[in-house]
């Protein structure tokens, strides 16, 4: 996979008016390409003008912005048999010391990264990726990643998205880095060091969720880069942000420092969003439900122990 795929995956969504359309002068910068924006747009709006403003232009820039599950249990990776793990398992590893480990242990851990990393830096073959990702308050999510050879930074990267949690900016920020490092020639051995082995270990996931949009890409990259040639190998460590390693230390001030303005300054939370989706969904099912002739009878309620009705929720990876 290269790049420019990688970047036709996270990239932001455009219209697909002509440049020359008056609607395009209406919506929003980022949504408008080649256009500057009209007074009366609604990046120009106040959020009380926004909130009582409703039009097609509006919903529009909302559909551009909203939140864009991708599910696919048919895709090979998940058929038995093809899975990375059963395949792989031998030249993919992790190495990681407990969030509960005793400061000696994690001294003991980080020595080992420190040797795993130079000798990353004296091996032609090898290279060091050094990922990061987090949200901020205004709930874009950055990913920051520097890839190291010869000892020095060859390449740096730097992503953002919305709407996502913060486990999928950390395996946002593996799948830019390790994609990446695929990419240089001659790498047998790519050591990948971040703050979330739990993010890493979604890549040997076959498991139908959320995730899917950001490891299934990964996954057949991975599976690409470790079947063209027996010596491939992905290593991952885990490195603690608290333990302040300087390498990785370097990524997490870009990361905390970035100061990219959101696409839609108001716009809520990723769980709020969520919950708005779960909730249209549900009441188009219900209402679809009601008016059905083919519903049957005698259909009972799941309630809890205080006799309410429980239904799907939206809030972590839930229903």
């Amino acid at each position: 996979m290269t790049l420019a795929s990688l970047w036709s995956i996270v990239k932001p969504s455009f219209s697909t008016l002509q440049d020359s359309h008056a609607i395009n002068s209406l919506l929003d910068p980022q949504h408008a390409k080649n256009q500057t924006p009209h007074k009366t747009a609604i990046s120009k709006l106040t959020a009380k003008q926004q909130a009582n403003l409703k039009s097609p232009i509006k919903d529009v820039n909302e559909q551009l912005n909203s939140i864009r599950s991708c599910f696919n249990p048919l895709h090979p990776l998940f058929s038995p048999g093809s899975w990375i793990v059963n395949h792989f398992s031998s030249r993919i590893s992790f190495h990681s010391s407990s969030s509960s480990s005793s400061d000696e242990d994690l001294y003991q851990h980080l020595q080992s990264l420190n040797l795993a990393f130079r000798s990353s830096q004296v091996n032609h073959n090898s290279t060091a990726v050094i990922v990061d990702g987090g949200i901020k308050k205004s709930h874009v999510a950055t990913a920051a990643v520097h890839i190291w050879a010869n000892n020095s930074v060859i390449k740096q990267l730097q992503v953002h998205s919305i709407n996502i949690t913060s486990i999928k900016a950390e395996l946002m920020a593996i799948r830019t880095g390790l994609i990446s490092a695929m990419e240089i020639d001659n790498i047998h051995n790519i050591n990948v060091i971040t703050d979330s082995i739990a993010a890493a270990r979604k890549i040997l996931e076959s498991k139908v969720d959320s995730f899917q949009n950001m490891f299934i890409p990964l996954a057949s990259a991975v599976k690409i880069f470790l079947s063209k040639d027996g010596r491939n190998k992905i290593h991952f460590w885990y490195c603690p942000s608290r333990a302040e390693w300087p390498k990785h230390k370097l990524v997490d001030d870009q990361v905390k420092a970035s100061l990219y303005i959101p696409i839609f300054p108001s716009k809520e939370s990723y769980l709020f969003s969520k919950k708005k989706e779960c909730d249209n969904i549900l009441c188009k099912w219900q209402s679809s439900f009601a008016n059905s002739l083919k519903k049957g009878h005698y259909f009972l309620n799941f309630e809890d122990k205080k006799e309410r009705v429980i239904k799907p929720t939206y809030a972590k990876e839930g229903s």
